[in-house]
């Protein structure tokens, strides 16, 4: 095994193991101070190691975005919740297999989705736990809380599908600063929720399970807030977008990117080993691709395939040859377009974990 991480080739993902583990362990204290279970979402590893480590610690199951995930998952967990609608007979008879060897619950949102399920399950004679997403603001799939209840009674009528709870994500605090504006984005989801539970119970009879997820608001978390469950995924790396929030400090950061300078440029471009095949596509409107913590002058200004393009007005403090390491801005695509994540403590490399689930799109 390589021995230290300037014996790497680059570009190479390097996850810091205190860092990493600390983040898990504050996560998980965060979830039982507040008294609800932790379901991490896996789309930001797509690592069984890191998987394993989470379900150790407490975890409650494991949320998955797609069936591919949930079946790579379904090695180390055996309660797992696909947070996205399942369409298609393809993806409806992998769901059967999966259930072979797994408890599952899956996502549904419109009554045309909803039919399909029902479809499927009277087919093979089954019954499927589902969770009802809810629109919070982020305008993607999810039921209006103003039409919850016509679906709801909608569901009552089918025989196979299960409702036991209503699930959202935040994803609004991405476009929000520090606690003084994410916490009342979170209290607004917690009234929303609420009122979405509300209609549940008259509906069903029953309380539901009510369980939002996003890292940003999942620190704030805490008692009273009607939740049973959270959902966080990029706690376990953090990334340019969790720092630039106010919410995380970059010291908890645990996943970067190592990549070597192939040429600098006296106008003051800094050109590294990595472009959108390295870093992806997402930018921050200040920092760009990624931030160097330990080189602030630098910017991660655009990407080519192969190329990324760091602007600074100290071009002089930069040879070719020399290595840097990456923040990137959203860590999640970032560890997906890679095969392994080299594990570190300090320079030392003491591992290599696979990205199981590296791929996993359908």
């Amino acid at each position: 095994m390589t021995k230290t991480i300037h014996d790497l080739d680059t570009p190479a993902l390097l996850v810091d193991l205190e860092r990493l583990e600390s983040n898990l362990r504050d996560m998980q204290e965060t979830a039982n101070t507040a008294g609800v279970g932790l379901r991490p979402h896996i789309k930001t590893h797509k690592c069984l190691e890191i998987a394993k480590k989470q379900m150790a610690l407490g975890a409650v199951g494991l949320t998955c975005a797609k069936i591919s995930e949930a079946e790579a998952m379904s090695w180390v967990c055996s309660d797992l919740f696909i947070a996205y609608p399942i369409v298609g007979e393809i993806k409806l008879d992998r769901l059967d297999r999966l259930n072979d060897r797994a408890k599952t619950r899956v996502s549904v949102e419109c009554d045309a989705g909803a039919e399909m399920l029902e479809t499927h399950l009277a087919k093979v004679g089954r019954d499927q736990d589902v969770m009802i997403k809810i629109e919070t603001g982020l305008k993607r799939t999810g039921q209006e809380v103003s039409d919850l209840k016509q679906f709801l009674e909608f569901l009552a009528g089918k025989k196979h599908i299960r409702p036991m709870g209503i699930f959202t994500h935040e994803g609004k605090a991405y476009g929000l600063h520090g606690e003084e504006e994410i916490r009342p984005l979170l209290q607004n989801i917690s009234e929303k929720m609420a009122e979405a539970a509300t209609i549940f119970e008259e509906v069903t009879g029953k309380r539901p399970l009510v369980s939002p997820g996003c890292t940003l608001t999942a620190r704030l978390v805490r008692e009273g807030l009607g939740f049973d469950e959270i959902r966080p995924g990029t706690y376990v790396f953090k990334d340019t977008y969790c720092v630039e929030s106010g919410i995380y400090r970059p010291e908890e950061c645990a996943l970067s990117v190592l990549v070597q300078i192939v040429s600098v440029k006296s106008d003051g471009r800094v050109v590294v080993d990595g472009g959108s095949k390295t870093f992806a596509l997402d930018r921050h409107k200040e920092m760009g691709h990624g931030r160097v913590h330990a080189h602030p002058d630098l910017m991660f200004d655009r990407l080519s395939e192969e190329h990324g393009v760091f602007v600074t007005d100290r071009p002089e403090k930069y040879q070719v040859g020399q290595r840097l390491e990456v923040i990137p801005t959203h860590v999640c695509p970032v560890v997906n377009l890679h095969n392994h994540l080299v594990v570190r403590k300090g320079e030392e490399v003491v591992d290599v974990w696979d990205v199981d689930a590296r791929g996993c799109v359908r």
